[in-house]
């Protein structure tokens, strides 16, 4: 059984990443954030140069809701009412189920590598059940960000709007912010339609929380492992 590396957990990801090696090592899904706005010239700045990732034959299949300030208060309650109500998600597209042995291994790992980092005990579903809300309410996040697309859901429009994404967490590092991912903002998506008025054919891929890492949080400190490159990469000549 191969080892995960633990090399990234001792990384400083405060600051500012000047390059884009640096960007790729200190980048980690941050789920706790000062209440710090991100001003608005750095977030159209942050999304224009985003754009600037590849899509199939220059498609674009992405389109882009940067939510602050009320109406971000506004979506964060409407989405923990709705996941209240049911735990159950309604994605606009269906969520992976199966997964190889080695990749559960990693995502038990994962999970209670995070639950120990906030404190959590295994056995203690309510306090799992809370944390897990936190989803909604953006890890305590000033800017939500929720993508779509109106293309059809298909193998290679995920791979693009997964480069798209990564574009936005990179850069994001240059300017001394923080990120996660989260495929949770698109478990309701009849709520985002309805809340920023989108037509049904725009289907909610996923969502990316965003702002000021809090530097003194210890979930913060938290960075998930990785395998090693003699498990995952081969090289040919």
């Amino acid at each position: 059984m191969s080892s995960l590396s633990s090399e990234t957990e001792s990384i400083d990801i405060s600051g500012i990443a000047s390059s884009v090696e640096e960007a790729i090592f200190t980048r980690h899904s941050i789920r706790d954030y000062l209440s710090k706005p991100v001003e608005d010239p750095i977030l159209k700045e942050l999304f224009s140069k985003s754009l600037r990732a590849p899509s199939w034959k220059n498609s674009q299949p992405w389109k882009v809701h940067v939510v602050s300030g009320a109406k971000r208060d506004r979506m964060a309650e409407l989405l923990q009412e709705r996941a209240k109500q049911s735990e159950t998600p309604v994605p606009d597209t269906i969520w992976p189920t199966g997964f190889p042995s080695d990749a559960k291994r990693r995502m038990f790992d994962l999970g209670m590598k995070i639950y120990g980092a906030a404190g959590i005990e295994r056995k203690d579903k309510e306090a799992r059940d809370k944390f897990m809300l936190r989803n909604f309410e953006f890890f305590g996040a000033p800017t939500a960000v929720f993508i779509t697309t109106e293309f059809e859901l298909n193998f290679y429009i995920a791979l693009d709007i997964g480069c798209f994404l990564n574009t936005i967490m990179l850069l994001a590092r240059s300017y001394g912010l923080g990120t996660v991912p989260q495929a949770a903002l698109s478990a309701f998506p009849e709520v985002v339609r309805k809340e920023l008025g989108l037509a049904e054919s725009e289907k909610v891929v996923c969502g990316l929380s965003l702002g000021y890492p809090k530097p003194d949080s210890v979930l913060n400190k938290f960075h998930t492992p990785r395998e090693e490159v003699s498990d995952l990469v081969k090289f040919y000549s």
